[in-house]
């Protein structure tokens, strides 16, 4: 996975003004950036595909999705850039096994970039 990203000044506005809410209503522990803005072949009107890695032992993921779009509604109202945020805890990132979809988690992991 890289490092660091190498995206459009954009893309990182609209994902510190995300993270910097996100991390004021739920333990942060990293943020994962994948999807078409990671691999650079995103267009103009390409979604931002975030995933928000939380501390803690799993929580109710509908409510923290939920919630995440909404804080993804103020930014985009902000930004003009849409933000599906994909919340995960640690311990999925860690054992794909226990997440629902783990072929997801492993491609996060190939392609996505640390944010």
């Amino acid at each position: 996975m890289k490092t660091q990203a190498d995206t459009c000044a954009e893309t990182k506005n609209a994902a510190i003004a995300f993270l910097g809410r996100v991390s004021a209503r739920y333990p942060l522990s990293r943020a994962i950036l994948f999807g078409s803005r990671a691999r650079g072949t995103f267009r103009a009107d390409s979604d931002l595909d975030i995933a928000v890695l939380l501390r803690g032992p799993p929580g109710q993921r509908l409510d923290a999705a939920l919630d995440m779009a909404g804080i993804a509604f103020d930014v985009l109202l902000e930004t003009g850039v849409l933000i599906e945020a994909l919340p995960l805890w640690e311990t999925e990132w860690e054992h794909p096994e226990q997440f629902n979809n783990p072929a997801l988690i492993e491609n996060i992991r190939r392609e996505g970039v640390w944010l």
